[in-house]
């Protein structure tokens, strides 16, 4: 009386077996779009396509790993008895390993805005919606078109990925694609931009947005002056090519697919054991066994979404994403293949794979 049946998470610690499908689903996504397969022509491999990651703003100093090389520097250099206005030192000079448990805390726990990140990671969303539309009309600026004529010569695709930071800030990983424009909906049917339309017009678009957009913040009734979300000032871009990335700041097909889809099964859960589900008022109290900086993250979260007028961003229910609301993994339309088209060829193939000769 029992079905064995696949749970279907993407998570890592939820289900192993499950998640190495999603991660390898997710390869699979990416990489036809970028180099063709699964129903997208080959010819993609021609048109221009940037790897950009969009972070988050400073909310305060945290213990960081700067690398040279082999030359591992000091984390926050600083003045040698400065201080901050909680007594802290304003500094740190510690050249700290990868697996250093610090990083990402802050320095003061007193000076770092544990709110504004919450409410940024809740905000990040919507401030991805609106870059993909500054995106569209800051290219049509370049070339010295109307927004609409654009439209009817070029279209952007994307692929993007969140992750999160050791801060607790999330940042998205995404491939952009520019295509020529065509009535037909279906990744088949992809063509190359005309002329004109390059990689480097396309990455001084990305600079362009990224710089410009923002995000009004919901006004608390403590709140003095309007607050927006906006991109950090770090800003990495870098051009696919066609063949593996030799020269610097390039990147090959399978390379960009590889880094992106090993965070396709990656959230919250890598910060401390209890943040792969919803909290309830409850957990709050069992805190103590996540790190001291993600803890106060989650008490920010919590506090906030009792906050009236934040009640439609349901903070509270978000809680254990330290208020990301969003979708891990998004795509437009016409970039590739979709999860569904990748699930349904699977099955197909375990129905014929048992039925050998015969009928299924």
């Amino acid at each position: 009386g029992v079905l064995l049946r696949a749970c279907g998470t993407r998570r890592e610690s939820r289900c192993l077996s499950c998640a190495a499908t999603y991660r390898a689903d997710a390869y699979q996504l990416l990489a036809a779009g970028l180099k063709g397969g699964k129903g997208v022509p080959e010819t993609v491999a021609a048109h221009p396509r940037l790897f950009v990651t969009f972070t988050a703003p400073s909310f305060g100093r945290v213990h960081t790993r700067k690398a040279q090389g082999r030359l591992v520097l000091p984390c926050h250099p600083n003045r040698q008895g400065a201080r901050c206005s909680h007594g802290l030192r304003a500094g740190c000079w510690h050249r700290h390993e990868e697996d250093d448990p610090r990083l990402g805390e802050p320095l003061c726990p007193g000076c770092y805005d544990a709110q504004a990140q919450v409410l940024w990671n809740a905000l990040a969303p919507e401030l991805w919606r609106r870059t993909t539309i500054a995106l569209q009309r800051a290219l049509a600026r370049l070339v010295g078109l109307q927004e609409s004529e654009l439209r009817r010569l070029v279209r952007v695709s994307f692929a993007k990925v969140a992750e999160f930071q050791r801060r607790g800030a999330i940042h998205f990983h995404a491939v952009l694609r520019l295509d020529a424009a065509t009535g037909c909906r279906c990744p088949g049917c992809l063509t190359p931009p005309p002329e004109g339309f390059t990689a480097e017009r396309l990455e001084e678009a990305v600079r362009q947005a990224a710089a410009a957009v923002t995000v009004p913040c919901p006004p608390l009734q403590e709140d003095g002056p309007g607050r927006y979300a906006r991109w950090g000032e770090q800003l990495d871009v870098h051009n696919i090519t066609r063949d593996r990335g030799d020269q610097a700041g390039e990147l090959s097909a399978e390379q960009v697919a590889g880094y992106i889809a090993k965070y396709a099964t990656k959230a919250t859960e890598s910060f401390g054991a209890g943040l792969d589900r919803r909290l309830g008022a409850d957990d709050l109290e069992r805190l103590d066994e996540l790190p001291a900086h993600v803890a106060e993250l989650v008490r920010a979260a919590w506090e906030l979404g009792g906050h009236p007028e934040l009640e439609g961003m349901r903070l509270r229910a978000w809680a254990h994403m330290l208020g990301f609301r969003g979708h891990w993994s998004t795509k437009s339309r016409r970039y590739s293949t979709t999860f569904t088209v990748l699930r349904r060829a699977r099955v197909a193939f375990a129905k014929r794979r048992r039925a050998r000769d015969g009928v299924p």
